[in-house]
C-alpha cells in the first residue's frame, strides 16, 4: 500500500485525482466480480476502502474481496487470476496483500475472510485512523488490526505466543477504545476531521504516537506513511500534547477487557494457556539438548536437532507422558534405544 510497492520491479505508478479513482475502482470491481464467476462460477463482493470525501488525489487503490466458503472451495490462485484478468507488468505478494500495476495505477487486491469483512473494512478506511487507535490498543496489550481485536498473551519467555480474539464487531472496538462510532459512520470530509476523530477519546496520548517512541519495525514503517507524518504534523501545529497516564502494569487491564467482552472467556482462555506453559516448561527442563549432549557429547548442532525430533516423532502423541512419568535414568535409556534403533 502507498503506491510504491512495485518499484522494486521498475515499474513505477503515478498518483490519479478522485474523479479518475472512483472511476477505476468502479472498472476493476466489475472485472474481479465478472471473472470470478466467469473462470470459477463462484459470485464475490468487492469494496474500494473509504477515504474522506476531499482527498484531491491518490496513491493506490486497495480493494477487499470477500472470500466467502463458496470461493474457498474455488481454490483460486489468485496471483494467476491477476495477471490473467489485468495482465500487469509486476505483482508483488506482501502477507496476502497482492499489489499490481493497471493503468500506469498501483491496485492493491485483499482477499478478507468472510468472518472479517466487516472489521477490516472498518479498519482500512480513513487512513491514518487505524494505524493511531492501533497505538493505543496496545497500551492495553491489545492489538488491533483488519482481523479484530485481540489480546496478546506473553508466554514465560515473555514472548507474544498467542493472540486471543476478543472480538470482531467494529462497535464493540470503538466502545472499549471511547471511539464515537456512530460519528465514525457518517464518514469524514477532510483529513482534519480523521485526526480530530481519534485525537477524541480518553485514552489518546500525543506522546506514544511520536516516532522516536515507536518501537523499531514500527518506526520503519510509518517512515513510509504520508498520512502519519501528517497527524504527528497536526498535533505538533496546534499544539495537542494531551497526554493519558496509563498503568505500566498491562495486567492491571485483564479484569476490565474480561468484563467488557465476556464472550471471549479471556480469564479462561488465559489460565489454559498459563497451564500450558507450565506443562511445556516442566517438559523442557526435564529432557532437552543440553541434557542428549551429556548422554551423547559427539551430537551437536543439526544432528542434535535432528536425533531430538526423532525421538518425538517415535512416540508422537505420547511423547508428553513418556517423559513425565520416565525418571532421568529411564529417560535415558529410552532416548538410546530410539536413537540406535532398538524396539
Amino acid at each position: 500500500m502507498g503506491g510504491k510497492a512495485l518499484t522494486k520491479y521498475g515499474v513505477h505508478t503515478e498518483r490519479k485525482d478522485t474523479n479518475e479513482f472512483l472511476r477505476l475502482g468502479k472498472a476493476i470491481q466489475e472485472t474481479v466480480s465478472y471473472g470470478f464467476l466467469r473462470m470459477h462460477s463462484v459470485s464475490v463482493e468487492t469494496t474500494v476502502v473509504t477515504c474522506y470525501r476531499t482527498k484531491p488525489d491518490h496513491g493506490d487503490l486497495d480493494m477487499l474481496v470477500k472470500i466467502t466458503p463458496d470461493v474457498v472451495k474455488a481454490n483460486i490462485d489468485y496471483r494467476k487470476f491477476i495477471d490473467l484478468m489485468f495482465l500487469p507488468k509486476a505483482i508483488h505478494n506482501n502477507g496476502g496483500v497482492f499489489s499490481f500495476d493497471h493503468q500506469d495505477f498501483q491496485i492493491d487486491f485483499i482477499p478478507i475472510k468472510e468472518e472479517k469483512w466487516e472489521v477490516a473494512q472498518t479498519y482500512y478506511s480513513y487512513d491514518p485512523l487505524g494505524n493511531v487507535m492501533g497505538k493505543t490498543f496496545h497500551k492495553f496489550n491489545l492489538s488491533y488490526g483488519w482481523d479484530g481485536l485481540h489480546y496478546k498473551y506473553r508466554n514465560n519467555h515473555g514472548t507474544n505466543s498467542v493472540n486471543i480474539l476478543l472480538t470482531t464487531d467494529p462497535r464493540k472496538i470503538f466502545e472499549f477504545g471511547g471511539y464515537d462510532y456512530d460519528r465514525y459512520l457518517k464518514g469524514f470530509n477532510t483529513l482534519e476531521e480523521i485526526f480530530e476523530f481519534a485525537i477524541n477519546t480518553t485514552y489518546f496520548d500525543a506522546e506514544i504516537l511520536q516516532m522516536d517512541n515507536l518501537k523499531s519495525i514500527d518506526r520503519k514503517r510509518n517512515r513510509k506513511r504520508g498520512s502519519y507524518h501528517l497527524f504527528l504534523k497536526y498535533l505538533e501545529d496546534n499544539g495537542i500534547d494531551k497526554k493519558y497516564e496509563f498503568n505500566k502494569d498491562k495486567d492491571s487491564y485483564i479484569s476490565a477487557i474480561d468484563l467488557f467482552f465476556p464472550e471471549a472467556k479471556l480469564m479462561e482462555k488465559l489460565e489454559e494457556l498459563k497451564q500450558k506453559d507450565l506443562k511445556d516448561f516442566y517438559l523442557a527442563e526435564k529432557f532437552n539438548g543440553n541434557l542428549v549432549m551429556t548422554w551423547l557429547p559427539e551430537l551437536k548442532g543439526k544432528e542434535l536437532g535432528q536425533a531430538i525430533k526423532k525421538f518425538k516423532d517415535y512416540f508422537g502423541d505420547t511423547y508428553e507422558t513418556v517423559v513425565s512419568c520416565a525418571s532421568q535414568d529411564e529417560l535415558r535409556q529410552i532416548f538410546m534405544d530410539v536413537y540406535n534403533g532398538k524396539d
